[in-house]
């Protein structure tokens, strides 16, 4: 398994009409075939420096994700939301074994 992790902080002066059709876009990204689960959230506020969204992504390996990055659906969202409302990003990318997997 191939796992990426994105953690974001929105731009400066982002509305909350457009963090939500973020969201709204993160979750149209399920129907891309390569990508096998999804997880993603807002973070919970406890901590000022804190991140502000992350997005936890899961494929059969590496080469899934790359068809995941090139997908029209996912180049849509990079362009029209992504682009738009995120002023820094962190990415995280490693292989796994799910557990109870040998």
């Amino acid at each position: 398994m191939f796992r990426q992790v994105v953690v974001s902080k929105w731009a400066e002066g982002v509305t909350p009409e457009a963090k939500q059709a973020y969201r709204d876009a993160v979750e149209r990204l399920r129907a891309i075939p390569e990508l096998l689960a999804m997880t993603w959230g807002d973070d919970a506020g406890h901590f000022e420096d804190n991140f502000d969204f992350v997005v936890v992504a899961d494929f059969t390996d590496f080469d899934a994700a790359r068809r995941y990055v090139v997908h029209p659906l996912h180049q849509e969202y990079v362009r029209e939301h992504a682009t738009k409302v995120i002023g820094q990003r962190v990415v995280v990318q490693h292989d796994w074994v799910a557990a109870g997997a040998s």
